[in-house]
C-alpha cells in the first residue's frame, strides 16, 4: 500500500531540486496539485478551476524561463511566450483530460502509483527507491505525499488515454519517403536582386507629400505614454552587511548541494574551498528575506495611511527618482521588477503601485509625473517621418518591379533576356537542402515553404520575396537524384520518428476537437480575462 512509501522520514534536507520531476508534465499536463476554487478560470463539467491554480500554473512557466534565460529573458520575450495563454491552456487540457478518462472508465491502482513513483531517478539512490529520500525531497518542495500521490495518479491516468487515442495510428513506406525527400532532397536556383536602395535617388519627397504620410501613418511615429517615478529600494545586499551566517548553515548547505561545487572529474571541491563563497550566498539569502519584512511593513503603512513622503522623512529613507520613461525603455535598475509595467503605466499622478520585487530586492514605487502619449508634428518629426517615408516609397518601387518582371517570365520570356534588359545579374545557389536559410540569398520562411512547390512545371512561386532590403524573384534550376540506397538504412528510424510525429498530432488534434464540442455543449466554459489577470 501506498502508506507504506510514507513511513519513517527522518533527516531536514536542505535543498533538493524537485525540478526532474515537476518538468515531466509542467509544459504539457501542468500543475496537477489540489486548490481551494476561489475565482473560476474556466468549468469543466461544472468542475471549477480555480484562479489560483490558473496563477500557480503561470508562476511555474515564469520561473522555468527565468531560470533558463537567467538575466536574458527580456519583455519582448516574456510577450511572445504569451505564457498566460499556456498556463491557462494547461489547466484547461488537465481538466478536459481527466474528465475524459473518468468517461472512459480508466481507472489507476494504488500498484501503479506506487511503480511510476519508484522509478523516478530523483527519489533513487544505489539503484533503488529510497523512502527517506522521497519524503525529504517532498518536504523541501513543501509537497505532501498525498498531493504527490495524487498528482501521480492524474499523471498516469491521463497518460492511459493519450495511449488510448493513440492507438492504431501507422506510417506508410510512401509517408516515410516524402520525409526522407524532404530531408535529403538538394534543389538549386537561380534567382535576380532588385535592391529597394537603388530607387532612393529617384525619390525626392515635398512637404505635402511628408504630411500626407505622416496623416495616414500617423501610429508609427506616435511618441509613448512616459512616467516619472520616485521609490524606495529595500535591497537584499542592504540588509546582508548586518547577518551572520552560522558555521553549521554553511557546513549543511555544503554537504546538501555538493553539485555546485564540483570540478573537473566529478571530485567537489573541500568545504574550506568554498566556504566564504557559501557564506556570501547564504547571507544575500537571509538579507532578501529581512528586506522582504521591512519592505512589507513600510508597504502596508504607506498603502493605510498615503503617506509616502512622510514615511521616507519620518524613517531617513534614501529615495530615487527616475527620468521620465516609456514602457520601451525602462530604467536599467527597474527592468527586471516583475510586473512593474501592469502597474506603472495604469496609474495615476500621486498614486503608489503595490510592494513589487526583483532577483535584487523590493521595491516601493510612486508616480511622480506623467507626459500622456501624443503623435508629433513634421517640425519635430521631420527627419524621421521623412526616412520612414522613403523607405517605404523605395519598398514599394522596388516590389513592383519585380512583380512586373516576374510576370513576364510567367508568360514566358526567357530569364537571362529579361536580366540582361533590366541589367541584372543571374545568380545561382548551388545545390542546397529547401529550408529558411538560402545560400546567397538569405533567411526568409515564406520562401523556404514556396521551395517545396518548385519544379520543372512550375519553375517560379507566386510573387518575389522581400529578404535583406532586396525583393529576390527564384527560378527553379535543378533537383538532386536521391540514393535510395541509402533511405533503406534509414527507413525504421524514420517511420518511428514520424509515427511520433502523427501519434502527437493525432493526439492534439482529438483534445482541440473535444474541447470545441465541449464549448458548443456549454460543458466547457472559459471565464477568464487573460488581459485582467
Amino acid at each position: 500500500m501506498l502508506r507504506l512509501m510514507r513511513k519513517h522520514a527522518k533527516a531536514w534536507f536542505m535543498q533538493v531540486v524537485l525540478g526532474i520531476i515537476i518538468l515531466v508534465f509542467i509544459f504539457y499536463f501542468g500543475s496537477m496539485r489540489g486548490r481551494k476554487k476561489a475565482e473560476a478560470v474556466a468549468i469543466v463539467n461544472n468542475n471549477a478551476i480555480g484562479y489560483m491554480e490558473f496563477r500557480e500554473e503561470y508562476q511555474k512557466l515564469l520561473d522555468f524561463y527565468r531560470q533558463r534565460y537567467k538575466g536574458a529573458l527580456t519583455d519582448v520575450m516574456l510577450k511572445s511566450l504569451n505564457l498566460k495563454q499556456r498556463a491557462l491552456d494547461n489547466v484547461i487540457n488537465q481538466a478536459v483530460l481527466l474528465s475524459k478518462a473518468d468517461e472512459f472508465k480508466l481507472g489507476v491502482s494504488d500498484t501503479e502509483v506506487r511503480s511510476a513513483i519508484a522509478s523516478y531517478p530523483a527519489f533513487r539512490k544505489n539503484g533503488s527507491f529510497d523512502i527517506n529520500l522521497y519524503h525529504r525531497m517532498l518536504r523541501y518542495n513543501k509537497l505532501s505525499p498525498e498531493d504527490f500521490e495524487a498528482t501521480q495518479k492524474k499523471i498516469i491516468k491521463i497518460n492511459k488515454l493519450e495511449k488510448l487515442i493513440k492507438r492504431g495510428i501507422k506510417v506508410s513506406d510512401k509517408e516515410a519517403f516524402d520525409i526522407y525527400r524532404l530531408q535529403n532532397e538538394k534543389i538549386s536556383l537561380d534567382f535576380l536582386k532588385i535592391p529597394t536602395q537603388d530607387f532612393k535617388v529617384k525619390i525626392k519627397p515635398s512637404d505635402k507629400d511628408l504630411e500626407q504620410y505622416l496623416k495616414e501613418h500617423g501610429e508609427k511615429f506616435r511618441i509613448p505614454r512616459k512616467v516619472q517615478v520616485k521609490y524606495i529600494a529595500f535591497l537584499g545586499k542592504d540588509f546582508a552587511k548586518s547577518i551572520d551566517v552560522s558555521e553549521q548553515d554553511i557546513e549543511d548547505y555544503y554537504y546538501y548541494n555538493k553539485s555546485e561545487f564540483i570540478k573537473s572529474g566529478n571530485e567537489a571541491y573541500p568545504l574550506s574551498e568554498v566556504k566564504d563563497r557559501i557564506r556570501t550566498k547564504l547571507r544575500l539569502a537571509k538579507g532578501m528575506a529581512a528586506a522582504s519584512r521591512k519592505a512589507k511593513e513600510a508597504n502596508d503603512i504607506i498603502y493605510q495611511e498615503e503617506n509616502f513622503e512622510e514615511y521616507v522623512k519620518e524613517n531617513k529613507l534614501e529615495t530615487t527618482t527616475t527620468e521620465p520613461f516609456s514602457r520601451y525603455d525602462l530604467p536599467e535598475e527597474l527592468a527586471q521588477i516583475q510586473n512593474i509595467k501592469k502597474y506603472v503605466f495604469d496609474m495615476k499622478e500621486g498614486e503608489t503601485a503595490p510592494l513589487l520585487s526583483d532577483d535584487k530586492g523590493f521595491y516601493i514605487i510612486k508616480i511622480k509625473t506623467i507626459k500622456p502619449s501624443y503623435i508629433p508634428g513634421l517640425r519635430e518629426a521631420g527627419n524621421r517621418i521623412k526616412r520612414e517615408y522613403l523607405k517605404a516609397e523605395c519598398k514599394r518601387m522596388s516590389k513592383e518591379k519585380a512583380g512586373n518582371i516576374l510576370n513576364l517570365l510567367k508568360k514566358g520570356i526567357g530569364f537571362e533576356k529579361v536580366a540582361r534588359e533590366e541589367k541584372l545579374k543571374v545568380v545561382n545557389t548551388g545545390l542546397f537542402l529547401p529550408s529558411p536559410d538560402v545560400p546567397l540569398i538569405g533567411s526568409s520562411m515564406e520562401l523556404g515553404q514556396a521551395l517545396f512547390l518548385l519544379s520543372e512545371k512550375t519553375p517560379y512561386p507566386d510573387k518575389p520575396f522581400y529578404i535583406n532590403g532586396n525583393y529576390v524573384i527564384v527560378r527553379f534550376k535543378e533537383r538532386e537524384t536521391l540514393d535510395l540506397k541509402d533511405m533503406e538504412t534509414e527507413k525504421d528510424n524514420l517511420i518511428n520518428t514520424l509515427l511520433r510525429v502523427k501519434k502527437e498530432e493525432q493526439f492534439r488534434l482529438w483534445l482541440e476537437t473535444t474541447k470545441a464540442d465541449m464549448v458548443k455543449e456549454g460543458t466547457l466554459k472559459i471565464t477568464a480575462d487573460l488581459d485582467r489577470i
